[in-house]
């Protein structure tokens, strides 16, 4: 589904006036923030985080050529793991918190972006 909704919503991207897209390129770093509170939320009543770990696997394949003895071969899938990581709920509330400040300050400096953008 991923994979079709992206070129849709370049194309989409690509019709906006040149306000919305100034108007998103203002709210970016506040979208950020956003996601990083509910992050840290989820993770505070978790008591958890979810980390994403590049992993890669070597697997050895059989190789057989028409006139050559039988070769291994070795293909590297790269790929990635889920692994949990315990956090500590008074580190996680502190962060929260400064999260939060950020927030409310870049609400502000949002605004005066949004402000700036043509009409």
């Amino acid at each position: 589904m991923r994979l079709i909704a992206l070129p849709v919503l370049l194309v989409l991207a690509a019709c906006a006036s040149p306000q919305q897209s100034c108007i998103r390129a203002a709210q970016a770093d506040l979208r950020a923030i956003d996601a990083q509170i509910a992050e840290s939320e989820d993770a505070l009543r978790r008591g958890y985080r979810v980390t994403q770990a590049r992993e890669g696997r070597t697997t050895l394949n059989i190789c057989a050529w028409p006139r050559d003895p039988v070769l291994f071969c070795t293909t590297h899938t790269p790929g990635t793991r889920a692994t949990r990581t315990d956090v500590l709920p008074a580190a996680e509330e502190a962060r929260l918190l400064e999260l939060r400040r950020e927030r409310a300050r870049l609400v502000a400096v949002t605004a005066d972006r949004i402000a700036a953008c043509p009409a």
